[in-house]
């Protein structure tokens, strides 16, 4: 009978048997060491004194797994990752790791990774991503060496003391009233208008656009159901495909009501649609790389400069929010997945109306 938490056993031969970690195999199995005693307190009192040294086998002797990085991060992707995620999210991971990560760490041996070499490729990427793009890249690298600690490879997460760039507030572009007037204008006269359209109205997605289907609006009660996305994504051998999945969260999924203007601009338009989808080209959707391509051809149009089609989601909400909706409104119509979020994201709208009602209250 063993004591509980020690690792201390009764023999069947009547000694005592303490069991401690002594080291690793190459294949990462555990390798047990044993002390022995006639009596409890004497085993115990061995294992006392080499836990004592455990500090040092740590360090020198007990991690002795040999792959490299970009062979645990492999690993790493195809039994962690891949199988409790979304695909797109398996891509993402995968893409920053590959892309970053591998040219500079990848060939260096898990256990040798060191602060030093870290902390050398968070500086070369400071020079050429922004802070927010910096800092995608060490979550993932991060979860990944903290999965090769858990499962007791390495001794400590050579990520968790690195120097980032500090992350500045996201500010969010968003259409002045003009631009947007311009926009629509060439949008209702274009005949790939309607995804513009609809996020102006809407602040959906451009995946989520792509993915709407005629079945997913609601005419009685004038409302569309986000149920779906598309994203093209690259699958190991390189080759691209198109793939529908759920919403970017669970907040996501959510029900957004339609504007009478663009209530009736879709009746009409389903009228003259014979396919599943309202973005649609030959029975099937178009896809958001498209989408951007005709985007950029309408922003041009229209005299726009450095927008993106992201640029319509922030317009949306910054319309909401001269409006006068309150904040949790907008995060729900947004699919946030807090209130928090949509703060962080659009302080600068809100500080601007907070400084009319400054102005207002000292008029009195």
């Amino acid at each position: 009978m063993s004591r509980r938490g020690e690792n201390i056993y009764k023999r069947k031969d009547g000694r005592w048997e303490g069991r401690y970690i002594k080291g690793r195999k190459l294949n990462g199995s555990i390798h047990y060491g044993y002390v022995y005693g006639k009596k409890y307190y004497d085993v115990k009192q061995k294992l006392t004194l080499i836990k004592s040294q455990l500090p040092y086998y740590q360090e020198q002797i007990i991690y002795s797994y040999s792959g490299t990085v970009q062979e645990w991060a492999a690993y790493w992707l195809e039994t962690f990752v891949l199988p409790t995620v979304k695909l797109s999210t398996y891509v993402s991971y995968k893409s920053k790791l590959s892309v970053h990560v591998f040219p500079q760490l990848g060939e260096i041996k898990l256990t040798e990774l060191k602060k030093e070499d870290v902390q050398t490729l968070s500086d070369q990427l400071e020079e050429k991503l922004s802070d927010a793009s910096v800092h995608a890249v060490f979550r993932v690298f991060h979860t990944c060496l903290c999965a090769a600690q858990e499962n007791e490879l390495i001794p400590k997460n050579p990520v968790d003391t690195v120097r980032l760039p500090k992350m500045g507030k996201r500010v969010s572009k968003a259409l002045t009233t003009g631009e947007q007037k311009r926009l629509k204008q060439v949008a209702n006269s274009s005949t790939n208008g309607l995804a513009v359209l609809i996020a102006l109205e809407t602040g959906m997605r451009i995946g989520e656009i792509s993915g709407l289907k005629w079945s997913d609006i609601d005419w009685e009660r004038r409302e569309v159901h986000v149920n779906r996305t598309l994203q093209r994504l690259t699958d190991n051998n390189g080759k691209s495909q198109i793939v529908e999945g759920l919403p970017k969260t669970r907040s996501s999924t959510r029900v957004i009501p339609l504007s009478k203007r663009l209530y009736h601009l879709l009746w009409k338009q389903k009228h003259s649609s014979k396919e599943a989808y309202i973005l649609s080209n030959t029975e099937k959707s178009v896809e958001p790389r498209v989408v951007r391509y005709q985007f950029k051809q309408m922003s041009q149009e229209a005299g726009l400069s450095d927008v993106t089609f992201h640029t319509l989601r922030h317009t949306f909400a910054t319309r909401c929010l001269e409006a006068g909706v309150n904040i949790a409104t907008i995060s729900a119509l947004l699919g946030h997945r807090s209130i928090k979020m949509t703060l962080d994201v659009y302080t600068h709208s809100l500080l601007a109306q907070e400084r009319e009602a400054i102005d207002q209250v000292s008029a009195f």
